[in-house]
């Protein structure tokens, strides 16, 4: 593990295990929640805060997609044991390409003769570099189609967050797609009633959320009511989509910027799907600040 430290923060870093977080400090206050993700193959029984997610982020329905007039089947690698999630960059190997008291810069390199083509049937470089301040951490994530086709893409970051003292949540988005019982796309939905979050509210245990909102306005606050303790998410304008998903009665959830919907690649008709198609040599990048602060 590698550890970042700027001011009263600090961050420690697994290249080894998908380029995850393994925990984010400030004051020995934990900012990003630490589980044990045994979704994570090479880290079972493993404390992961956080991780990236690409070359797409959530599910592929039972990884099967259909892309410029092929059909292709990824490795399941999902919970439910059907379907693929999240890509292949959290569960390899990242080198680590730099190193200083407050930063660290991470790459990746896929190639799918080597690497199996049901990870991801398409090549790529990826970047991921971490870089820590007094008041926050920023996380900026860089993908590089090195295939000589067109490749669909998407980024997403999944942190965990603690449920802890009174927990509010506040964020802005036009619609919000709400999963089944598989976490797939059942439909679009008005963000209103006890889905919004225009009005900062409780997060509270007993109440079971996982939806896909779209249109997310990029800023979302959260505050931990009784230590008085505040952060902030910034992004930047590809990631279109926000996932909450509140499990009941866990003492985490989380708040996933992510430039595409779930199952997004099945999804040709939604023009606002959030993919990306790539070009050979083409790139897609983009950044996210968690700006914390106490009372």
């Amino acid at each position: 593990m590698l550890e970042i430290k700027a001011g009263h923060n600090q961050v420690g870093i697994y290249p080894a295990l998908g380029g995850a977080i393994g925990y984010w400090l400030c004051q020995d206050t934990p900012i990003f929640y630490p589980v044990v993700n045994s979704h994570l193959a090479k880290c079972k029984n493993q404390i992961i805060a956080a991780y990236p997610l690409l070359p797409y982020s959530n599910r592929i329905a039972e990884g099967k997609f259909e892309f410029e007039g092929r059909k292709y089947q990824l490795e399941p690698n999902a919970a439910n044991g059907k379907d693929s999630i999240h890509g292949n960059a959290w569960n390899r190997e990242w080198d680590l390409e730099s190193f200083a008291e407050n930063k660290a810069t991470l790459s990746l390199v896929h190639d799918p003769l080597k690497d199996g083509k049901k990870q991801w049937p398409f090549s790529y470089k990826a970047k991921l570099k971490y870089t820590l301040y007094e008041n926050g951490l920023s996380v900026y994530m860089r993908f590089e189609n090195t295939d000589r086709c067109n490749q669909p893409v998407g980024l997403g970051f999944h942190p965990y967050f603690p449920r802890r003292n009174f927990v509010e949540v506040g964020f802005s988005a036009k619609t919000l797609w709400n999963n089944d019982e598989n976490g797939l796309p059942q439909g679009r939905m008005s963000n209103d009633g006890r889905w919004s979050f225009d009005q900062m509210r409780p997060l509270c245990k007993s109440e079971h959320l996982d939806n896909c909102y779209a249109g997310w306005d990029r800023f979302a606050f959260i505050r931990w009511k009784y230590s008085n303790a505040y952060l902030t998410i910034t992004s930047s304008r590809v990631f279109e989509h926000l996932i909450l998903s509140n499990p009941e009665s866990a003492p985490y959830f989380t708040l996933e910027p992510a430039s595409n919907m779930n199952n997004a690649i099945n999804m040709p008709d939604i023009s606002d799907r959030g993919l990306t198609i790539l070009k050979p040599g083409q790139v897609l990048k983009g950044d996210i600040f968690y700006s914390f602060s106490v009372s």
